[in-house]
């Protein structure tokens, strides 16, 4: 009876506010806070007795470049309209839930009601759908660094008219929220500062990290135009660096820094693409590639607003990046990786990759892609995030074993970094034997208490004071998971693991602890095949006139150091191609 009485109430509330009657707060300024995808998002809300006044954002720890439409608009709409329930910024939904849900926190401690405001209509003009046609001579779909890049180039290599399409509410991609390091050679910054490195050791480098799985044709040209990209960056773009190049990615000193990050090619970009009359469509999402009857590139389709364009062009580009948050696409793709979940880029979908394909291009190196695992509790039961199910410092304990449901270990847990195919596809292997989401990493309180590892969300780990007692606690079976933990510890002794042959070794004791992790892609190196001229090729090795890609939507060129000289230098390279097909 008494849930009946409060659905009725709840009713009339929303009824009542929908139709413009009172609505009662408690007058005053009020703070409010939610789990934003960095971290707390704390707001300030400034009530009268029937309405919210003012919105303002204390603090958040949002990646810039993504956050920055959803910590504008959200706020002002919810003053504008009333109501919790306004739609959230594309590519930033994580973060308008936090704004909003910290907002509903204000509300609810100013005495609002919160369902009903969530119910409150948005009274928006409704806008004729229409099917529109446009006409360019170069499409360039994405507005990460490679696409930035192909479309300078083009306009800067005498092309009139570049279309350069994002469905994302802000420019950037994965670029704009990197830490902005780039590895080149022979830079001028590199001259000027008197550091000298070869092609050689360049190429050793770069391949010795990937374990040579990359295009060794392309990876070449990726290192030898590394300086030329970064003088690029500095004299065309304007982009501010760092005096200085680091040590990064190996012994090499070949990493430049961009002055605050990723987010510092903001300005310098968004000014350009101004300054040379690039017609950037934001929110703009490419669906479909068009060829026209001898299957040569005539443009492309989009929507937009829930009207359908239809973008007529010469030469397209496709740079939308990889598919790092596409989980689905992945396990097509490759099978052995079905269960991750994606926490790379938000718009790393594989867009261009599935429409590139759709038109007969072929694939390359599928299976190559990066994971790092995390709380697989945390993913899936919490709503994680790559902060919140962090588990690396776990992981990476000096005595930190996996084990699968057996109770047995699997692989040697030192074999490589935690981001590693080395350790994550012994693990993905585990997975599958099991028919299990996860596998389980053990430590002791010790050790993690001196590396102050601690779960996310103030969640507590697994722990027990015996090896049986932990096991009974994971559901394994408490004699297989003491032998193992008892075999380790003989092995960590004797300085020699004679089933794995791991050489870090740490031996652990009580208490014991425990959980259950899953490896999650961050991001992918296989894409889109081209060629020198980043022409997309078919599976036969014929072109397909007029396609072009770049960045991450092409494989495979580029490993951890390099993912960002990739980007740009291909991005010229088919800003430049596109540009020379259309004379």
């Amino acid at each position: 009876m008494k849930k009946a009485v409060l659905m009725i109430l709840l009713v009339v509330a929303a009824i009542s506010l929908c139709f413009g009657q009172s609505v009662h707060y408690n007058a005053g300024t009020y703070i409010g806070a939610a789990q934003g995808m960095g971290g707390e998002v704390k707001v300030e809300i400034v009530f009268s007795d029937s309405s919210i006044t003012s919105i303002r954002i204390l603090s958040q720890k949002e990646t810039p470049s993504i956050a920055g439409p959803a910590i504008e608009r959200i706020p002002a709409d919810i003053v504008k309209y009333q109501s919790l329930g306004v739609d959230s910024v594309t590519g930033a939904t994580t973060t308008s839930k936090a704004i909003i849900n910290a907002i509903a926190d204000a509300v609810s401690k100013a005495g609002g009601n919160v369902a009903a405001l969530k119910a409150a209509k948005v009274s928006k003009e409704k806008k004729q759908i229409a099917n529109i046609e446009i006409t360019a001579d170069v499409v360039v779909i994405g507005a990460g660094g490679a696409g930035l890049a192909a479309a300078v180039e083009a306009k800067d290599k005498g092309v009139q008219k570049v279309v350069l399409l994002e469905k994302m509410a802000s420019i950037g991609g994965t670029t704009f929220i990197s830490q902005g390091l780039i590895g080149a050679y022979d830079s001028k910054l590199a001259k000027k500062l008197g550091v000298k490195l070869t092609y050689e050791a360049m190429y050793d480098n770069l391949m010795n990290n990937a374990k040579y799985r990359l295009d060794p044709v392309l990876s070449e040209i990726t290192i030898r135009k590394s300086g030329e990209t970064i003088d690029w960056l500095q004299e065309r773009v304007k982009v501010p660096f760092i005096n200085d190049i680091a040590i990064g990615y190996g012994p090499l000193k070949m990493m430049h820094m961009v002055v605050g990050g990723g987010i510092g090619f903001q300005k310098p970009f968004l000014t350009l693409v101004k300054e040379l009359g690039i017609d950037l469509m934001l929110e703009t999402k490419a669906t479909e590639i068009l060829l026209d009857a001898k299957s040569n590139v005539r443009g492309v389709k989009a929507s937009k607003d829930g009207n359908e364009l239809t973008i007529l062009a010469k030469a397209v580009v496709v740079a939308t990046g990889g598919y790092s948050n596409n989980p689905v696409l992945t396990a097509i793709l490759d099978p052995e990786k079905e269960g991750t979940m994606g926490i790379g880029f938000t718009g790393a979908t594989g867009d261009g990759i599935i429409m590139a394909n759709n038109i007969g291009a072929a694939l390359t190196h599928m299976n190559h892609m990066m994971f790092v695992l995390k709380d697989y509790e945390i993913m899936t039961k919490h709503n994680g995030t790559s902060n919140t199910a962090n588990v690396s410092r776990f992981i990476a304990a000096p005595n930190c074993i996996l084990v699968g449901k057996d109770g047995k270990r699997f692989v040697d847990e030192k074999s490589g970094g935690y981001m590693t195919q080395e350790l994550n596809s012994p693990v993905f292997n585990q997975m599958n034997k099991d028919r299990l989401g996860y596998v389980w990493a053990i430590s002791d309180e010790a050790a993690l208490k001196n590396l102050k590892v601690s779960r996310g969300l103030d969640m507590e780990f697994i722990s027990a004071p015996t090896p049986e007692a932990l096991a009974e606690k994971m559901g394994l079976d408490p004699s297989a998971l003491a032998k193992t933990i008892a075999d380790y510890n003989e092995y960590a002794k004797a300085g020699f693991d004679k089933e794995f042959k791991r050489t870090q070794l740490a031996t652990m004791g009580a208490p014991y602890v425990a959980v259950s992790v899953m490896p999650c892609e961050i991001i992918t190196y296989g894409g889109v095949a081209r060629n020198r001229k980043t022409e997309v090729l078919r599976a036969d090795g014929n072109v397909i006139p007029g396609l072009y890609v770049a960045g991450e939507a092409g494989g495979n060129s580029a490993y951890m150091g390099f993912t960002l000289s990739n980007a740009f230098t291909w991005g010229r390279i088919a800003g430049a191609n596109a540009a020379e097909f259309i004379k």
